[in-house]
């Protein structure tokens, strides 16, 4: 069983687990939470998945604040 660390500016925020339809996202950061249990094709796509998330939490805040 091969496990992967998600990490985002050198910090891990979670890992991938073998599942059955690919890799399953086990988050270990509040932050990137809501991505917890998605099941990503390979560890590529998962990180893009993290970026995106982050990203767009990153502008919903900018944005509340103005």
């Amino acid at each position: 069983m091969q496990k992967h660390i998600v990490e985002i500016s050198g910090e891990a925020v979670g890992t991938l687990m073998p599942h059955a339809r690919g890799l399953r996202f086990m988050a270990v950061k509040f932050h990137v939470w809501p991505l917890d249990g998605e099941v990503y094709a390979d560890p590529a796509t998962a990180h893009q998945a993290v970026c995106d998330h982050i990203a767009a939490t990153r502008k919903a805040m900018a944005e509340r604040m103005h």
